[in-house]
């Protein structure tokens, strides 16, 4: 018989895991296929739909994996749940993957883009752009852009630091692997 106070039990915990290693998992990999651009100096115009689909994907996943240890509701077991999990991870509230404005890009995508359309011309707007943002000389408004000289994705005209992202993700990640390597136990 379960208690009613909410907590993870131990052979629930293999299902958290599972679940943010697929996650985590799927984040590395966009890092890693964005990786074989530059390593490759595979990079030119053509690709940028790819690389900004990667990043955007990056940033939806990292979302997901917020959601986990800062639940949306207000429903007291999951914010319990949040709280284990970020003792579990150590994981503070300074932390990166905090971020709102990650967490609701994925959850409200279709309000953030009729806000973004209400807020900005569209004739004004550039819809995609990869390149350094040295090369930027006046205050454009992005729809979605890479500037590889700051490693900064932006999408909607708001800005994530990837290195920090992807950092905290991957850290996380080899968490997860020794837990499962452990019989799926926190």
């Amino acid at each position: 018989m379960r208690n009613l106070e909410f907590e993870i039990h131990p052979f629930d915990q293999a299902f958290y895991i599972e679940s943010l290693l697929k996650k985590t998992h799927s984040v590395l990999n966009d890092a890693k296929s964005l990786n074989k651009f530059w390593m490759k100096r595979n990079y030119h115009c053509k690709n940028d739909d790819m690389i900004l689909d990667l990043f955007e994907n990056i940033i939806l996943n990292a979302g997901g994996v917020s959601r986990f240890f800062w639940p949306s509701s207000k429903k007291v077991h999951y914010k319990i749940r949040g709280k284990k999990l970020r003792e579990v991870y150590e994981i503070n509230d300074s932390n990166v993957l905090k971020n709102r404005d990650m967490r609701n890009h994925i959850e409200h995508f279709d309000e953030k883009l009729d806000d973004f359309l209400k807020e900005f011309s569209t004739w004004k707007v550039t819809r995609k752009y990869v390149g350094p943002l040295t090369f930027v000389d006046d205050n454009r408004t992005f729809f979605r852009a890479y500037f590889y000289d700051k490693d900064i994705f932006k999408i909607f005209n708001v800005e994530y630091e990837m290195e920090p992202i992807i950092a905290e993700i991957r850290r996380i990640h080899e968490i997860l692997l020794q837990q499962q390597k452990n019989g799926s136990r926190f």
